[in-house]
C-alpha cells in the first residue's frame, strides 16, 4: 500500500479523534459500515456484521475472523461461565464471556472492551484476537477499515476476475462522440469487460502511477447527490451508464476535493449535471438519482478491458 494509513497504538481500536475538514455532508449518508480487511481483501461476514462498541472497540463474530486467522477455536465453562479459546501452532488465547481480561500467549492483559453475546454470536474485541494471533492491525480512520496483515492493494488484473464480451455493453455508447470511450488510452479497443463489485475494492489502477482506488459511495452534501471517491491521490474518469442506455459524462467537482489526513483523496462527481440537458434534446422529466444507475464507468483502469462496475446501491 503506497500511503500510510493510521496504525492504532492502543489496546483495542480506538478513534484518533483527527478529522479531516470536508464539506458538510448530510448526517443520513454519513454512516459507514466498519470493513475489515485481510491482506487488503475485504472480508465478507454472512450475518453478524463487526460493530464499534461504547468505547470505539471493534467488535467481530470470533468464530469466523480467527478461523480466516487460521486458529481453532474451541468452547468451554468454567465456574458458570463460557470460556473461548484459540489456538494456532504458535498463539493461544483465553477469553470469558464478560470479562475484559484475556490470556494471551500465557501473560493475562486487560482490555477496555469485554467479550459479549451478541445475535447468538460471541463478539471479541480484534484487536485482542489480531495481536494475539500474531497479526498486525491498522485503523483507517478515514475509511472505518481495520486492516489486518498486509495492506500491499492488489492491481485489478490480479484478482482474476471473469472477463465478459463487450457486445452487449455497447448500446451505452450509441453516440458517435462517445464511441472513444470503447478504447483504452493507447487508443486500442478493448478486448472485453471487467464487471468488478463494490466488495472487490481497494484496487490498483493499471496506469503510471498506479492509483488505488479504495471506495466508492453515494453521499449528499448540503442537499446534492454526489458519488464520493477516494483515492490515494489523483482523480478517477468516471462516468455514469443509465437506464436509458446511454452514458453520462462526468468529472470531479474541484471546489469540493479534499486531501484526507491520511494523505488519500476524496473526490465527488455530480449525480446531476447540466449538461445531460442536451443529451436527448430534453430536459430530464425526473433527475438522475443513484438508482437510475446501470454501471460506473471507470475509464483507464486496464490496459486490456472496459471496466464497469455494476450499480451495487440497487435494492
Amino acid at each position: 500500500m503506497k500511503k500510510k494509513m493510521i496504525t492504532v497504538l492502543a489496546a483495542t481500536l480506538l478513534f484518533t479523534g483527527v478529522s479531516a475538514t470536508i464539506p458538510k455532508v448530510d448526517a443520513a449518508t454519513n454512516k459507514p459500515q466498519i470493513e475489515v480487511l485481510l491482506d487488503a481483501r475485504k472480508m465478507a461476514f454472512p450475518d453478524a456484521k463487526p460493530f464499534q462498541d461504547d468505547s470505539n472497540a471493534v467488535m467481530v463474530p470470533i468464530r469466523f475472523v480467527s478461523e480466516k486467522l487460521g486458529a481453532k477455536v474451541g468452547w468451554s465453562k468454567a465456574g458458570g461461565k463460557q470460556v473461548v479459546t484459540l489456538k494456532t501452532d504458535k498463539h493461544s488465547v483465553a477469553m470469558t464471556v464478560g470479562s475484559a481480561t484475556a490470556v494471551v500467549d500465557g501473560e493475562s492483559k486487560t482490555y477496555d472492551s469485554k467479550i459479549i453475546l451478541k445475535q447468538s454470536r460471541t463478539f471479541v474485541p480484534l484487536r485482542l484476537v489480531s495481536e494475539g494471533l500474531g497479526q498486525t492491525v491498522n485503523w483507517d480512520q478515514i475509511g472505518k477499515w481495520v486492516w489486518i496483515g498486509s495492506q500491499e492493494v492488489p492491481t485489478l488484473e490480479s484478482l482474476n476476475l471473469k472477463t465478459q464480451a463487450i457486445e452487449p455493453f455497447v448500446k451505452y455508447f450509441n453516440q458517435r462522440k462517445n464511441m472513444y470511450f470503447l478504447n483504452n488510452i493507447m487508443d486500442v479497443p478493448y478486448k472485453n469487460v471487467i464487471t468488478p463489485k463494490l466488495s472487490d475494492l481497494p484496487f490498483q489502477m493499471d496506469n503510471s502511477r498506479k492509483t488505488i482506488i479504495y471506495d466508492i459511495k453515494p453521499i449528499t452534501i448540503d442537499g446534492v447527490d454526489y458519488l464520493q471517491i477516494r483515492t490515494d491521490v489523483q482523480p478517477v474518469a468516471l462516468n455514469y451508464l443509465t437506464k436509458k442506455e446511454d452514458l453520462r459524462n462526468r468529472s470531479d467537482r474541484k471546489n469540493l476535493r479534499n486531501k484526507n489526513s491520511d494523505g488519500t483523496y476524496f473526490h465527488y462527481y455530480s449525480l446531476v449535471a447540466y449538461g445531460d440537458a442536451d443529451l436527448h434534446k430534453i430536459i430530464d422529466k425526473n433527475p438522475l438519482t443513484v438508482k437510475d444507475l446501470d454501471y460506473i464507468l471507470l475509464s483507464y483502469v486496464s490496459k486490456d478491458s472496459l471496466v464497469l462496475m455494476p450499480n451495487p446501491w440497487i435494492n
